[in-house]
């Protein structure tokens, strides 16, 4: 698992069994990219731990951290971060991972972490990876996602999207408005290791709104511009037959006049 790998390799020490059920995962899934974000939160004596060990692994185990010795913590994780998701992938699309292609990974250790390393103020990190999908998210049929067990995750998906089934996650809740949002935990499949499911459709109400705009589109023209044209074809022929017979009847006149001229001549 890439979080507990990262935290192991930096902070090397059992306290982190106990913060790791402070991991919270955000997982955003637009149409051709996805950004999963993980808040960190260390307390206590663990927040002590994980000062401690960034001092003795990557400092000068002077008891106080500094900035460079936190730039280079920074580093690390980012480093052991993208090693432990090429061992082993955390996203599939339909079950794949070929379309799928990390592009950035970004890690906020708090700076609060400068200073004595026995402090026991709480340490809040963040951390980000961003996804590229090859292909638009309209035609992925399932997501999977490899988790920390117990870990509370959000994922909020790009509208248009609806989740027909979800499975490996505890505590669901789902809120629908203009897209979908699921909140939960990730469930155990194994020891320290969670997998969460969700079965996909493209949002039936929109292809049922663009089948109605089209057909009221298609009423529109069909229907009231064919009548209109038909009356305006049937009053130029009206008009057209006004002044062929108003013709007519001025030659009519004209040569009844001539007669009578002559007559009376």
């Amino acid at each position: 698992m890439k979080i507990s790998l990262a935290i192991l390799l930096i902070v090397l020490t059992a306290g982190c069994s106990t913060a790791s059920n402070l991991w919270v995962n955000n997982i955003t899934v637009n149409e051709h990219n996805m950004t999963w974000g993980y808040t960190e939160t260390y307390l206590g004596a663990d927040s002590i731990a994980f000062r401690m060990n960034i001092d003795a692994v990557l400092g000068d185990n002077d008891g106080f951290l500094n900035a460079w010795e936190l730039l280079k913590a920074d580093q690390d994780i980012r480093k052991k971060l993208r090693s432990s998701i090429d061992k082993e992938f955390d996203v599939r699309i339909n079950n794949d991972t070929s379309n799928v292609e990390i592009i950035d990974i970004d890690s906020q250790l708090s700076q609060d972490l400068i200073g004595m390393a026995h402090n026991r103020d709480p340490v809040v990190n963040m951390y980000n990876v961003t996804y590229s999908l090859r292909d638009t998210i309209f035609n992925a049929s399932s997501l999977w996602l490899l988790g920390q067990v117990n870990t509370h995750v959000t994922l909020v998906m790009f509208p248009g999207i609806d989740v027909i089934n979800i499975s490996g996650m505890n505590n669901v809740s789902v809120n629908i408005s203009d897209h979908t949002e699921i909140t939960g935990d990730f469930k155990e499949k194994s020891i320290d290791r969670g997998e969460i499911t969700l079965d996909l459709a493209r949002n039936a109400s929109i292809k049922v709104s663009h089948f109605v705009i089209n057909n009221t589109w298609n009423v529109s023209e069909n229907v009231g511009p064919t009548n209109i044209t038909k009356v305006a074809s049937v009053l130029s022929r009206m008009r057209d037959a006004t002044f062929i017979i108003s013709g007519i009847v001025i030659i009519i006149l004209i040569y009844v006049f001539k007669l009578r001229k002559n007559n009376d001549s």
